[in-house]
């Protein structure tokens, strides 16, 4: 097997992380591995709902008990495990995240921002219900998710992105941008 092929993604809430990580999958193969699939596994075994607000909750928790890295450790983890040359990651969030895997993985990583308006965003989150109590959400509901601090560093963490892509249009114009990126890694 050749080396591994690491392709970070992260964005806002509802920006078309999971999408542009489904067009990769779909297109060029690999597995898909996302953060938050971490936090349900934690939220499964203590019984407690999968919400947004329960798995920002965790994240902070597990961060403020056990170091800020400890999501990324994990997901480290996680990414040697795979038996693929390509993972995506999708829902980096915070500081330190993509340094963590510049530093496991050097240039075979790749970090790619997703971006959409906050309006369309809300809009497709209400029409998803990806997580629960999504789609009941207020639009002020929505914005006001978005200063919690899983949420708010994601401006921030997203400047060391190597790719930035606004995905504002519809599926199609996602992928030609995503076929773009990937010709050149």
């Amino acid at each position: 097997m050749q080396q591994k092929k690491i392709i970070g993604i992260i964005g806002e809430q509802a920006s078309g992380k999971g999408a542009a990580a489904d067009i990769i999958r779909n297109k060029y193969g690999g597995s898909r591995l996302t953060y938050s699939n971490i936090l349900r596994r934690t939220t499964d075994s203590l019984h407690l709902e999968a919400s947004r607000d329960n798995l920002i909750n965790m994240a902070l928790v597990l961060k403020k008990g056990f170091g800020d890295d400890v999501l990324s450790k994990a997901m480290i983890k996680d990414v040697e495990g795979e038996d693929t040359d390509l993972v995506i990651v999708d829902g980096f969030r915070m500081p330190g995240d993509p340094e963590s895997f510049r530093e496991a993985f050097g240039k075979n990583f790749t970090f790619i921002y997703v971006t959409a308006d906050q309006k369309l965003r809300y809009e497709r989150s209400v029409g998803r219900g990806e997580k629960a109590g999504e789609s009941e959400a207020s639009f002020e509901e929505f914005a006001s998710k978005e200063s919690l601090k899983t949420e708010s560093s994601v401006s921030e963490v997203a400047k060391s992105a190597d790719y930035k892509i606004e995905n504002n249009g519809g599926i199609e114009e996602l992928e030609e941008k995503i076929i773009k990126i990937m010709s050149k890694i």
